[in-house]
């Protein structure tokens, strides 16, 4: 990140009025600050952002990593899968007609 420090000395005239060179680069620096402030924010968002597609990419590996493990679970034993399901269906049934 950049940050700058935005320090001008105003210059006065006679008349105790701000000279107008000095006020141009007050106003100068003070864009470049913001710009830097945005760049900043900017990468910032893009940070998350790559962090986010990031973590949503290593949860979808481990989603198919264990769809693939209970795939191999039903071919190896699908009694015991048609039973088990079988046995989750009567338990819910049994307490959604229980209330």
């Amino acid at each position: 990140m950049a940050i700058q420090s935005a320090q001008t000395s105003v210059k006065t005239n006679e008349n105790g009025k701000m000279d107008d060179i000095s006020m141009a680069e007050a106003i100068a620096q003070f864009k470049e600050a913001t710009s830097s402030i945005y760049d900043a924010v900017g990468s910032i968002g893009n940070a998350t952002a790559s962090s986010a597609k990031h973590s949503l990419n290593e949860g979808k590996a481990r989603a198919i990593e264990l769809e693939e493990k209970a795939e191999e679970i039903v071919r190896a034993k699908p009694l015991v899968t048609v039973g088990v399901a079988f046995a989750a269906g009567w338990l819910v049934s049994y307490l959604l007609h229980r209330r």
